[in-house]
């Protein structure tokens, strides 16, 4: 869990305010730790107890990885650019390109859903002045906001080490950078670079309101898991190290021997009788338990369990549609809202930086939006699902609403369902066709004129 860090400041943040700002934050962090240790099947719990079988099952990798895979899979996230304009779109596709923002937005999600918060810092550093954008650990940033009826980031702290001993503090304004390297005295004095991003140059892709980990509210029933699983395995230990009953009987030492060693019972009296003493089979009851607590998880979490044989036996998007119905009302919305406003203010400050580059900045010319030549407000972000696409239905759909919708909303329509991939090539694909039509329709004319 992240939870909102609110102070109240003017301009700059005291040094008091940052020291005291990294000590709440240290704390805060071995609760990020522990949801680490979770998604890699270290599960405290049952680690940290004094048992024979210990068995941490990665339920909290599996949660995570069905929801990247079901929100995030490249090409999932799109934008939609304006018509008729295609330089905004054309400079964006080389920045988004240099900077794999596919493949950060999955690294992006992946924090997201487990921590509750993910960060990204942008800046320049390459000979071309790009700007670029990459995720931060969740562990070393602490974002500010100015209490108010809605909380606006006012600035961040980026604390970190380098070589387990250097350890250095960025603080981050909405005009400069300050940058000190901590010592046992303090920070010290900082130096100073400004940038032209407009806002605080890092993004907060929030989760949920309560900045909650898709697997913090089922830890509890996780460690049931782990529970019963690893009673079971003791258990099971125990029948093999069951205590031999004999009864009329008195073995001798060679005899006893040869059972250790050969696993062998003879030579004994005809009325003697051998058993072990064992507890009654549980395991039918035991592994009734565990499915109805693995159940729990998946229901609790919100999140669909792929690997059931209903889920498996759905063989159509519209189907599965059903199974993630839950999921789509306990966790998408909130974590597909908490991303868009991140995306929405990556575009933002790209754009705001790129007005400054060719010198149309509102901070220096006093310039009206109207008049800036890259306008985020302008992009819009796209989300789809990824299901399996139904191509029928959606072919189906968009021949029924032809004659009231316009050609372009329904290639963006078949493009989102996978049958499009480039909406500017398909229109010159249905130009071509429809000239060598009207081409074909005159000579077929101009033929029977001639006879």
């Amino acid at each position: 869990m992240i939870p909102i860090y609110t102070l109240q400041f003017k301009d700059r943040l005291t040094e008091s305010q940052i020291l005291r700002a990294i000590a709440a934050k240290e704390m805060w962090n071995t609760e990020l730790k522990m949801l680490e240790d979770y998604y890699n099947a270290r599960n405290r719990t049952i680690l940290q107890q004094d048992r024979n079988h210990k068995v941490a099952v990665p339920f909290g990798r599996k949660l995570i990885k069905n929801v990247l895979g079901f929100m995030f899979k490249e090409g999932c996230i799109t934008y939609k650019y304006p018509d008729g304009d295609p330089r905004l779109a054309e400079k964006m596709k080389p920045i988004f390109d240099d900077n794999d923002e596919q493949t950060e937005n999955i690294r992006l999600a992946r924090e997201q859903a487990l921590y509750g918060s993910a960060f990204e810092c942008l800046f320049v550093d390459n000979p071309n002045a790009e700007p670029q954008f990459y995720r931060v650990p969740a562990s070393q940033m602490i974002p500010v906001y100015l209490p108010s009826i809605k909380p606006r980031m006012a600035a961040c702290i980026n604390f970190y080490t380098i070589n387990d001993t250097h350890r250095h503090v960025d603080v981050y304004y909405k005009d400069r950078i300050e940058k000190f390297t901590r010592t046992t005295g303090g920070l010290g004095i900082p130096t100073v670079t400004t940038h032209f991003f407009g806002e605080v140059p890092v993004l907060e892709y929030r989760n949920n309101e309560e900045g909650l980990g898709d697997i913090e509210i089922v830890l509890g029933l996780i460690d049931a898991h782990d529970e019963i699983l690893s009673n079971g395995l003791d258990e099971d230990g125990k029948f093999s190290d069951a205590l031999l009953l004999l009864k009329n009987a008195v073995l001798d030492d060679e005899q006893l021997d040869k059972i250790r060693e050969k696993r062998i019972l003879d030579d004994l009296p005809e009325d003697a009788d051998a058993s072990y003493l064992t507890k009654p089979n549980v395991y039918d009851g035991r592994e009734k338990l565990r499915a109805k607590v693995e159940d729990l998880i998946y229901s609790m979490s919100g999140i669909p369990n792929l690997s059931d044989r209903d889920a498996l036996a759905q063989q159509s998007g519209e189907a599965l549609k059903y199974l993630y119905a839950t999921f789509e009302v306990m966790v998408a919305g909130d974590k597909q809202s908490g991303f868009t406003d991140g995306l929405q203010k990556r575009l933002r400050l790209i754009c705001n930086y790129l007005n400054w580059l060719e010198g149309k900045s509102l901070a220096v010319n006093q310039l009206s939006s109207d008049t800036l030549p890259y306008k985020a407000d302008q992009i819009s972000v796209k989300w789809k699902r990824n299901l399996p696409a139904e191509s029928t239905t959606t072919i189906n759909n968009a021949v029924n609403a032809s004659p009231f919708i316009s050609q372009r909303t329904i290639l963006e329509q078949m493009q989102q369902a996978g049958i499009v991939d480039d909406i500017a090539e398909e229109e010159k694909r249905l130009i071509a066709d429809q000239d060598n039509n009207m081409k074909n329709n005159l000579d077929l004319a101009m033929s029977g004129y001639g006879s």
